[in-house]
């Protein structure tokens, strides 16, 4: 029988309900059933996991997905120090027992995941819709410039000012470098330090501060160790000489240097 007349009977169907989560290259796979199921030679463990139902109202409220899941869960310790700084991806297919024809229902991305009791794991997803919907930044008229270092706008191969290096000392949110210390303090401010998860991808942390060989990060270490290899990027101080100087980037510059002090709207009449 096809899925469709499965989902139909009244007694033939038996459904199943399997949760894929998606970090880079990296899967996990689950199943609410009492047994692993294999579908396409891959492998969705069976746990104890539920969902409150799939709702498609078109409010981000109203259509947020919650999985409930055992608490011990290797995707659920993810989550317990800085959530990840890359999106997890969720898919979700429904089939029946005794047929392979497994049908995608829902996908979207985990929003946050809430610890409901030691041994439960609520995770909060959110459609692909509501990602899309969200009101976007409009460009500022601004001395400082608007754009984000390293994106499109900014246009600066972030490759071109890594700084590769080895980790001597991890204390919380500090870490400390030698080759750090060869910089200007505050040169790695605003930046970033980047390191390779293998199938997971890139981790990323926020540098708040940079004073001789310490970085002090934004969040934990967690996941870092002595002796890890990183790259740590510069970050920008969003004025033109810096753009200029630091980044060789002046053309690509967003802000308005000579923006004048006095504002067109502040009621003052222009004669």
């Amino acid at each position: 029988m096809s899925f469709d007349q499965l989902e139909r009977s009244t007694a033939a169907g038996n459904p199943q309900r399997l949760y894929e989560f998606v970090r880079g290259t990296q899967r996990y796979r689950y199943t609410g059933g009492d047994r692993d199921r294999v579908l396409d030679t891959q492998v969705y463990r069976a746990i104890a996991a539920s969902d409150d139902g799939i709702r498609q109202s078109g409010h981000v409220a109203s259509d947020m997905l919650t999985i409930d899941v055992p608490g011990d869960l290797d995707l659920v310790r993810l989550y317990r120090g800085l959530p990840p700084s890359s999106e997890i991806g969720v898919v979700i297919r429904d089939l029946h027992d005794g047929d392979d024809d497994a049908r995608v229902s829902w996908m979207g991305r985990i929003a946050g995941i809430n610890r409901a009791a030691p041994e439960r794991a609520e995770i909060r997803c959110q459609t692909l819709d509501a990602a899309m919907s969200q009101p976007g930044l409009r460009l500022a008229w601004t001395r400082g410039c608007p754009h984000t270092l390293y994106d499109r706008n900014c246009q600066v191969n972030p490759e071109a000012h890594r700084v590769p290096v080895l980790l001597t000392t991890v204390a919380g949110s500090v870490v400390t470098v030698g080759e750090f210390g060869q910089y200007p303090d505050g040169w790695f401010a605003g930046g970033f330090i980047a390191w390779d998860l293998g199938e997971a991808g890139m981790e990323r942390r926020g540098i708040r501060t940079h004073q001789g060989e310490r970085l002090t990060l934004l969040g934990a270490g967690d996941g870092l160790r002595v002796g890890q290899a990183v790259v740590a990027y510069p970050g920008c101080g969003r004025t033109i000489a810096i753009c200029n100087t630091k980044f060789k980037n002046a053309p690509n510059y967003g802000g308005v240097p000579g923006l004048p002090g006095k504002s067109p709207f502040d009621g003052t009449p222009i004669f």
